[in-house]
């Protein structure tokens, strides 16, 4: 009777042993395994969710190490400085009439986690999320003023890790931007209004950045209007 409850033990022990096995080598296939994006219609992904390719890591005065791994670009705490950044290197972009759809969220830090900088005309602007401390959202700059006081300022309260869809819609007559479809953060007609990057960065190109904190951006794509 022993001898045969040793055996039973012994072939549950072995099938523990394996199921675990089975389950790592699956969970290693998985992590593995290439990323591909479900594109709507109509859109083109600008991030491949796998590597950094068509992309190029810049300073936004300060340096961190960019990474993408399973449909997730990471833009980590500067190592140096304050700010992380990347830059797009491919094709050349609109400058206007196009949208930009992407989701984000703070690992880490309390301020920029997915701050997008983006052609406008024969300048730049950026759409500032969660800035100033975590909470201010906006686009620097118009008329001089950036984006915690001019007309564009909403304050929001923002969940670390929890992902947020973000919608930027730029046109010859007006720049305007949502989050989670339920909150419009601005909408401006730029008619005699000067838009224009926030004085002494090096804001250039469609690019995203953090300041002093972890953020992650995912299903990052454009749409021509």
């Amino acid at each position: 009777m022993n001898k045969i409850l040793n055996q039973y033990i012994v072939f549950v022990a072995i099938g523990l042993v394996v199921s675990c096995g089975n389950r790592q080598q699956a969970a290693v296939v998985a992590e593995d395994a290439a990323f591909v994006q479900d594109v709507p219609e109509g859109w083109e992904a600008l991030f491949d969710g796998n590597t950094l390719n068509n992309w190029e890591i810049t300073s936004f005065g300060g340096e961190g190490e960019p990474y993408a791994r399973n449909g997730i670009l990471t833009l980590p705490m500067a190592v140096s400085g304050n700010s992380t950044g990347i830059r797009w290197a491919g094709e050349p972009l609109p400058v206007n009439n196009f949208a930009i759809y992407y989701e984000a969220r703070r690992i880490e830090g309390h301020d920029i986690f997915g701050g997008v900088t983006f052609p406008y005309n024969d300048e730049f602007a950026s759409f500032i999320v969660g800035g100033w401390a975590g909470a201010v959202c906006g686009l620097s700059c118009i008329d001089g003023q950036d984006a915690s006081s001019n007309e564009s300022t909403k304050l929001i309260h923002f969940t670390r890790d929890r992902w947020y869809s973000i919608y930027l819609r730029v046109t010859t007559d007006s720049i305007s931007a949502a989050i989670d479809d339920t909150i419009q953060v601005f909408n401006i007609a730029t008619a005699g209004k000067r838009i224009h990057p926030r004085a002494g960065t090096d804001a250039r190109g469609l690019s995203f950045s953090t300041y002093r904190t972890t953020g992650q951006i995912r299903n990052l794509r454009l749409k021509r209007l």
